[in-house]
């Protein structure tokens, strides 16, 4: 029986007991609570905290309580409902994933499922960040890699920051999938809980939208103020011990370099379809195919800029890919051009002089170049690259010209992404 409505000198002076002896026992057993049941559990608010657990049981408990691990006995049998644990069988994970969006239709990326995969069974990979543009496909391959895993994690949970919420509203609704509705009222108790959870059993968390909490204006994957709660919890996961995983779903890399500072860590970066793009076009019922190749590559196989622009070409040119390239210059439609102005305002001032300066320029060119022809501080423009190719905005390509033989002597050219250069230079004829 617990006596935490009586005073410990009554409690010494019944039981033959010292009254010091009596608070140490009762710290201890206090600590032990709080440790099973997550909550900061003392003399005073232990009665409570019992009885809530006994009523949301629906039935009466015996609470016995055994050096540190507490067992709540029941007089009936518990229901498998009520016990989160019960929910994975053999072979079968316990998902919750209702707010994923549906698959309608999968296009290639065979070699980036097998990646995910090796790295997630094999190597037992803590964090993998899945980055790329805005509408490349990264849900959908991690909705794709669901099915693909299904036998192999206990639990697997999706979640999305798109309404950005707190770390305290994120934890709050996240942890009922994993215990019971009881939870524990603290951050830092929350955060604990999760992680002994992850460490006993193994879980894929999946976390959509993670840009959302990122700064807008600054450089890529700097996490505002009321966010930095989620670095912490992230942090934390890379660095401890367990088998479970989380794939973290962003246009923008972070900016700690979390993916490099340990073995545990990973980072993916979507590029276009390549050759299976054309099952777009094909879904979308367009015509003169010997011209798909064209529109593709204009187009950077990016699914979504692919989507946007077929459905342009329905609407105006009945579905003929030929009248629409007889246009010289790449047409972006309405909603393309408001997906590139939602990457375009996320840029500081000085990534945005990078990216006009390389759109003026025929050839990729060189980081030497940027630094002696823009005018301003070397280290900002380095900063500045940096987080654009973060941002999946600028890619590497090898000079070869005047390279000495060995890796010493390699160099890059840096050039930019064909629409967001047509994009940058459209702007600049909009500007008096």
């Amino acid at each position: 029986m617990l006596y935490s409505c009586q005073k410990y000198a009554k409690i010494a002076s019944e039981n033959n007991l010292s009254e010091g002896h009596v608070r140490d026992t009762a710290s201890e057993l206090w600590h032990a609570l709080s440790d099973v049941l997550g909550e900061d559990v003392n003399k005073l608010n232990a009665r409570n905290i019992l009885e809530k657990i006994i009523i949301s049981n629906n039935g009466t408990r015996e609470y016995l309580v055994n050096g540190n691990k507490v067992n709540i006995c029941s007089k009936q049998k518990r229901s498998p409902k009520s016990s989160p644990l019960s929910k994975p069988t053999a072979n079968k994970p316990y998902l919750d994933i209702d707010t994923a969006p549906e698959i309608t239709a999968f296009y290639g990326r065979t070699d980036e499922l097998n990646t995910l995969k090796t790295w997630l069974i094999q190597d037992c990979t803590r964090i993998i960040t899945l980055v790329g543009i805005i509408g490349i496909g990264k849900t959908t391959l991690a909705i794709k890699l669901i099915e693909e895993l299904s036998t192999q994690f206990e639990y697997i949970v999706y979640r999305s920051l798109r309404y950005s919420p707190t770390i305290d509203s994120f934890l709050t609704e996240l942890l009922p999938t994993f215990i019971s509705p009881i939870l524990p009222n603290t951050l830092a108790r929350q955060v604990d809980v999760l992680l002994k959870f992850i460490r006993k059993h193994r879980c894929l968390i999946i976390i959509d939208d993670v840009q959302i909490i990122f700064e807008n204006g600054q450089f890529a994957g700097q996490y505002k103020a009321e966010f930095e709660g989620y670095y912490f919890l992230f942090k934390q996961i890379a660095e401890l011990s367990h088998a479970s995983s989380l794939l973290l779903i962003t246009s923008e890399q972070p900016e700690d370099a979390m993916n490099t500072r340990n073995k545990f860590t990973r980072c993916l970066k979507l590029t276009g379809l390549g050759e299976f793009a054309k099952e777009i076009l094909k879904d979308k019922e367009l015509s003169d195919e010997q011209m798909w190749d064209t529109l593709i590559e204009k187009y950077q196989s990016h699914p979504l800029w692919l989507e946007m622009t077929a459905t342009m070409i329905q609407e105006l040119f009945a579905g003929k890919v030929t009248e629409f390239l007889a246009y010289p210059d790449l047409i972006l439609s309405n909603a393309l051009e408001f997906q590139l102005s939602r990457l375009w305002i996320r840029l500081t001032e000085s990534e945005k002089q990078v990216m006009t300066y390389l759109a003026k320029e025929e050839d990729p060119v060189t980081l030497s170049q940027i630094l002696q022809e823009i005018s301003h501080p070397s280290t900002e423009l380095l900063k500045a690259i940096q987080s654009l190719k973060r941002r999946c905005f600028l890619e590497d390509t090898p000079n070869c010209i005047g390279a000495s033989h060995g890796d010493n002597h390699r160099s890059y050219l840096l050039k930019i992404n064909p629409v967001l250069k047509f994009y940058i230079i459209y702007l600049s004829l909009l500007q008096p």
